[in-house]
């Protein structure tokens, strides 16, 4: 289920899209035909744990699936143009001029023994067909625009001389370089402190609302999201299990799984009661992406799962307007599923 696209459409378009790995062990279906939708200006975040898809996902949008994996199914359309069946060259033109990603970790990101000028510039000299002078003062632009103080003396410096923090900036700055239209940020806070999140957090909402263009974030983190996005997709074993606007999944989730990674989140407010209790844990582990289950992959995992469920898999059926869940008693679900056992609480 996606949202109504605007009325200039859709920037980006996702139908159907199913990546797979072919190992020696067998075949892992890392991602099974997962659809959604991106407005110009909108912003879709992606969450899940760790191995559900999340990231494989997000490559395979720009043609960056490591071997031996491969996109087997779907369309990816950019401006209306499927990505998907462009050749590489084609598609390296597409990548840091149309789409752009920025990574989890920024000291993999960024060439050690390069400069960040030199850095910076190489996607303006390749893309836009700048000259050097030219591409150099948009570098320090860049710099400036992501909060880098001296911008214009720190362009001959090499990554290792920057923070952590710092590193994510740049690594950012290049992809804006080229000012595309939509953004991928697959967990760019992951390596960072709790305090330069909230910073990094708070940049690429404000350049969002500069450049206006439209975000795609990956991510494990619900809470990181809050305030970030307009839309939430729950992934899980490949597939997305809810969606929904970011306010209405916090307050009204309709699927197993997302209700246990809310309650997996601390909260500071003891008038909601969540302080006052443990945290849940979600009993039981990820299936085996190698033999996926023949109903629902959350099934063995699922307070609610009964024989139906271990047969068929639901899809995801529309729950509201703009609310759709992958479960088949979506009705019965609510923040208080699991339930923590008498006297957690003190």
């Amino acid at each position: 289920m996606t949202p109504p696209p605007s009325a200039r459409g859709p920037v980006l378009e996702v139908r159907g899209l199913v990546t797979r790995f072919h190992t020696r062990e067998g075949i892992v279906h890392a991602v099974s035909g997962i659809s959604y939708a991106l407005a110009a200006g909108g912003a879709l975040a992606i969450v899940g744990e760790s191995g559900c898809g999340k990231s494989v996902g997000a490559l395979s949008l720009m043609g960056l699936v490591p071997r031996p994996g491969r996109v087997e199914a779907g369309e990816v359309l950019l401006g209306g143009r499927d990505v998907l069946r462009l050749s590489e060259p084609a598609l390296r033109d597409v990548r840091g001029r149309e789409i752009a990603m920025v990574f989890q970790d920024p000291m993999t990101s960024l060439n050690p023994v390069l400069s960040v000028g030199y850095q910076l510039t190489e996607g303006l000299r390749r893309h836009l067909r700048m000259p050097a002078r030219e591409a150099r003062e948009r570098a320090v632009e860049l710099l400036r625009l992501v909060g880098i103080p001296n911008a214009d003396e720190r362009l001959s410096d090499h990554p290792h001389q920057f923070s952590g923090g710092q590193r994510q900036r740049i690594v950012i700055a290049m992809a804006l370089a080229c000012r595309p239209s939509v953004l991928i940020a697959d967990e760019p806070t992951t390596a960072l402190d709790v305090t330069i999140q909230a910073q990094i957090v708070a940049l690429v909402k404000d350049l969002q609302a500069k450049l206006g263009m439209a975000i795609l974030w990956i991510t494990h983190d619900l809470a990181l999201v809050a305030g970030l996005v307009d839309r939430v997709a729950v992934m899980y074993a490949g597939a997305f299990v809810e969606e929904a606007p970011v306010g209405e999944l916090f307050r009204d989730p309709r699927h197993p799984y997302t209700v246990g990674l809310l309650r997996s989140l601390p909260s500071a407010n003891a008038s909601d009661g969540v302080a006052r209790r443990r945290l849940a844990a979600i009993e039981g582990r990820p299936p085996d992406l190698l033999e996926p289950a023949r109903g629902c992959a959350f099934a063995a995992r699922c307070a609610l799962a009964q024989s139906r469920c271990r047969d068929e898999a639901p899809g995801l059926l529309p729950v509201g307007p703009a609310h759709a869940s992958a479960c088949w008693r979506w009705p019965e679900v609510g923040r208080d599923l699991v339930a923590p056992p008498a006297g957690d609480a003190p």
